[in-house]
């Protein structure tokens, strides 16, 4: 398990080594501190992003915010390196505004919130919709995304990174092991407890006839499959499916992105977001897959769901 870490710190050298340009990577970090500080100081994502929600106008305003974040790294990065060809590349453009679009109108479509089976109890209808929520990622980006794969990246291995390859996979685990004390302290505080777990079943009650594991089983296997889902965003498409128009330049922007997706929750959780979204986006530009991201994200988000119950039932 120690030379499968190795080998993954390995790859993150190389990809270090062969990318890293001062000024570009100084702003980057300058500028997602910035708006880290600056969106926790004025509540900027709470009233202005998520509040879209309730006002109609998410579905034009989250791709809009991602759109921002993302070209708000990419241009003045691309600036940076010299690299004059990429910024008028209409294929970079075109591309990467298509999967922020699918993106963004995933999570900013919220219509279905307020639909009501009329044969069931309330709280066994919002329920049916909390699980759907997870789900609706299979609609609005995965199957664009498998078009987009069969009709115009027909040459990349798989389904951006969901591929047979998957070298170092117990690297990651052992990886996730060495994170596991930390997310366990971060378990105590009182930013993750307000913030988690995700699914409080108690808030259900005994729908179904089903007890709150049982409740909390379907949602986490669900909420798995969306952590795929996410995987396969940004370090599938924004990194792998993006290496043909932007080689190793597509890591950085698709950082500024993901951070941004992270702005709703604790202050923790998302500048680790920064650190993270960067190193597994070197590895599946380095590896070629991402079934070792989606290994961590999923036992990192059930690790986090589990501490919290434990957290609330040991009250």
């Amino acid at each position: 398990m120690k030379k499968s870490v190795v080998k993954l710190l390995e790859e993150i050298k190389k990809f270090i080594q062969s990318d890293f340009h001062l000024l570009s990577y100084l702003y980057t970090f300058i500028f997602i501190s910035v708006c880290i500080f600056l969106n926790y100081e004025t509540g900027f994502y709470k009233e202005y992003i998520k509040g879209s929600y309730f006002n109609g106008n998410s579905w034009w305003v989250f791709p809009l915010f991602y759109a921002s974040m993302y070209f708000a790294v990419a241009v003045p990065v691309f600036l940076l390196r010299k690299e004059y060809k990429l910024l008028k590349s209409t294929r970079f453009y075109v591309k990467s505004l298509f999967l922020i679009g699918i993106y963004g109108t995933s999570i900013g479509f919220f219509v279905y919130n307020h639909v009501q089976f009329s044969s069931l109890f309330y709280e066994e209808s919002a329920f049916l919709l909390r699980i759907l929520s997870q789900l609706k990622s299979l609609v609005f980006y995965f199957i664009p995304l498998v078009i987009l794969k069969l009709t115009y990246d027909r040459k990349i291995e798989g389904i951006y990174g969901l591929s047979k390859n998957a070298n170092y996979i117990k690297g990651y685990f052992s990886l996730f092991l060495m994170l596991l004390p930390f997310i366990v302290l971060m378990s105590f505080t009182k930013d993750f407890q307000t913030a988690y777990p995700q699914f409080k079943p108690w808030t259900y009650g005994d729908i179904f006839g089903m007890q709150y594991w049982q409740t909390s089983a379907i949602f986490q296997v669900t909420y798995a499959i969306d952590f795929v889902m996410t995987e396969l965003m940004f370090r599938g498409a924004l990194v792998i499916g993006m290496v043909a128009i932007l080689g190793r330049n597509a890591i950085l922007p698709m950082v500024g992105f993901y951070v941004a997706i992270h702005f709703g929750k604790p202050l923790g959780e998302t500048i680790s977001s920064m650190f993270g979204g960067f190193i597994l986006g070197a590895l599946a530009y380095q590896t070629r897959h991402i079934w070792g991201g989606v290994i961590v994200h999923i036992l990192i988000a059930l690790s986090m769901e589990w501490l919290a119950l434990f957290h609330h039932f040991s009250k």
